[in-house]
């Protein structure tokens, strides 16, 4: 009879155990279904996918292309619709990249690619863009496009293609290759209504180069009607060059470029060479006088109707078209 009280203790105590053990399985699993709860839904809300998800380094040392590549390509396949390199990191490309219709790249103020190499850097397929950081060219041997756009893609006012809020930088100091590049190529190619805006440009030589060309009369290219806002172009060698006619087969009209700022060095032989129709151009050209030649500006004879606004006098300027209008410094 004494071992009865020891007998329930035991037996009281055993049951505690028992019960505390199913009440902490039982949190443990609430929990569990809790965090598989919130991974479901982050995961049913990705925002942006990452080059670090396929293994970039973003240490400047490492190539990069196809991690970013493969980034890209994923976030075009899931509909995520973005890529982010984030940080003050430095991405290598070694070979080019194309940003997948519907999809931007998008970089941090100061998240640089630096490229290695003679490539074509970035192609924008339709709808796709890029925006934010740095790219540098390093390679004294490149001569190829940075951005560039083909005809093909056949952008128009639908379509959201965009370039903003970049630095492109040729550090090499052999001022070549083009910053910018839109081109057509193809009868039925085309380019419209893109807009690129907020974009130094620096050291290359053409900061941005727009070209059409193969076209025919009943089936023209063209490249029209797209607006190039707030760039800045530095120690270019032709800072803005287009390239077209005013027959109407290669078209390069009714584009807009509004707020240049152009700064002049001893490598810059033109600030615009324009040929084609209807164009608009206005900014400010900083230190004319340092330039390899006195003509600034050269309006080609194939080009009609364009009106231009810098602070250049006449003097500056090679006007061999039809009915251009330029105004400048007395």
């Amino acid at each position: 009879m004494k071992k009865r009280p020891t007998v329930l203790a035991i037996l009281f105590f055993c049951l505690g155990a028992f019960i505390m053990i199913g009440f902490n399985q039982f949190l443990k699993k609430e929990g569990d279904a809790s965090s598989s709860a919130a991974d479901l839904e982050n995961r049913g809300q990705v925002m942006y996918v990452t080059p670090e998800q396929f293994e970039a380094g973003g240490v400047g040392s490492k190539d990069d292309s196809e991690a970013i590549q493969n980034a890209i390509d994923y976030s075009a396949k899931s509909n995520v619709g973005m890529v982010r390199l984030t940080g003050n990191k430095t991405y290598v490309l070694t070979k080019g990249v194309v940003i997948r219709e519907k999809v931007e790249l998008q970089l941090d103020q100061n998240t640089k690619i630096q490229v290695t190499g003679d490539f074509r850097v970035f192609e924008l397929e339709r709808n796709a863009s890029i925006t934010n950081g740095i790219i540098e060219i390093v390679t004294p041997t490149f001569t190829s496009e940075v951005i560039y756009i083909d005809g093909q893609t056949q952008n128009w006012s639908t379509e959201r293609t965009r370039v903003h809020n970049i630095a492109i930088i040729n550090s090499n100091g052999m001022h070549q290759g083009t910053a910018l590049s839109l081109y057509a190529n193809k009868p039925g190619d085309y380019i419209s209504f893109v807009n690129i805006s907020d974009v130094n440009i620096n050291g290359f030589y053409n900061g941005i180069r727009i070209e059409a060309r193969s076209g025919e009369d009943k089936h023209p290219t063209w490249i029209s009607g797209n607006r190039f806002t707030n760039i800045t172009l530095d120690h270019c060698v032709r800072c803005i060059e287009l390239i077209g006619d005013v027959s109407g087969a290669n078209e390069t009209s009714g584009n807009q470029f509004s707020q240049l700022q152009i700064q002049i060095s001893k490598v810059t032989e033109r600030a615009i060479v324009l040929s084609g129709s209807s164009n608009r151009i206005d900014g400010i050209v900083w230190d004319a006088h340092l330039a390899s030649e006195t003509s600034l500006i050269e309006l080609t004879t194939q080009s009609a109707y364009n009106q231009i606004e810098f602070n250049l006098k006449q003097n500056n300027i090679i006007n061999a078209g039809n009915q251009n209008n330029y105004r400048g410094a007395p």
